[in-house]
């Protein structure tokens, strides 16, 4: 496949911890959670954060961020990484991801002069680890990580089946290679403020009560060139009234609301819905602003 590249700026998303509570049961709550991860991926999402909207939630939150990591780690991870639990009995039923960190290829023969794989740290003895990758045989590489440790690992062939390895960050990966989700449940208005200390200047929320997506797309898309975090209702309520809970309105933590969805035709958006729409118009104005 082609490789996507990277985004000039990076692109977070902060999804509700209830995102899942409508869904029936865990096989419905894994289908979801399918849709949120080929979503986030599609349009090259890098961080997921899923924020406490209300009470009770800490499972289903617990359950998405797990379901989203899951779908983002390598085949040949998997099994190392996630052990069987109940949790991810319906695993079978997420969609693939074909995503730049999930390679096809499974001997050290089949790879291209030049690539990027993850790999777990399997053992660390005298300043060498030796690495799981996938590829038929632990790669040795110098460098110190702890056992158990997922890593990025740049691969040159050598010729006569050697490799060269060494272990990178993995922003030095030339293309776009998946997003992480992790959990923080504080309230949205905390989270935000975390975020924005680690370099969101941008802060994005989507609500029906925003302006219309067409009186702010100048503005949008030259804000968008910036570290963008883009926020999301739960099912049950939108940005405004889980705000109303904190004494908050949405000017108070975001410097432009957005309707992406003017005139919808239902009662209500699913957020799942609401970030595939959100997350197409972004992709549009952030590729022009990259001209």
């Amino acid at each position: 496949m082609q490789r996507p590249p990277c985004r000039s700026s990076r692109l977070c998303v902060a999804l509700p911890a209830s995102l899942l509570s409508e869904a029936p049961g865990l096989r419905e709550k894994t289908l979801k959670a399918g849709l949120v991860g080929r979503a986030c991926v599609i349009f090259r999402v890098d961080e997921v954060v899923v924020y406490k909207d209300v009470e009770g939630c800490e499972e289903d939150a617990e359950l998405l961020v797990e379901l989203l990591n899951y779908m983002c780690c390598p085949q040949y991870l998997r099994k190392l990484v996630y052990p069987l639990k109940p949790s991810l009995r319906y695993v079978g039923t997420l969609p693939p991801l074909r995503t730049p960190n999930h390679p096809l290829e499974s001997r050290v023969e089949d790879l291209p002069s030049s690539s990027f794989r993850e790999g777990l740290v399997i053992e660390c003895r005298r300043g060498v680890l030796r690495i799981e990758a996938g590829l038929g045989r632990l790669i040795e590489v110098e460098g110190r990580a702890r056992v158990g440790e997922r890593v990025v690992l740049e691969l040159r062939k050598m010729g006569k089946g050697r490799l060269k390895a060494k272990v990178i960050d993995r922003e030095q990966v030339p293309y776009y290679f998946g997003f992480t989700a992790k959990l923080d449940l504080r309230t949205l208005s905390q989270v935000v403020a975390s975020l924005r200390g680690s370099g969101y200047d941008f802060v994005l929320a989507t609500s029906r009560l925003g302006r219309p997506l067409n009186e702010a797309l100048g503005y949008l898309r030259k804000r968008l060139k910036a570290d963008t975090l883009i926020l999301y209702g739960s099912p049950r309520e939108g940005l405004a009234e889980i705000l109303r809970r904190e004494g908050l309105s949405l000017n108070d933590i975001a410097e432009l609301t957005i309707n992406f969805i003017p005139h919808q035709g239902v009662e209500t958006v699913r957020t799942e819905e609401a970030l595939m729409a959100s997350l197409a118009v972004v992709n549009m104005l952030t590729n022009r602003a990259a001209r």
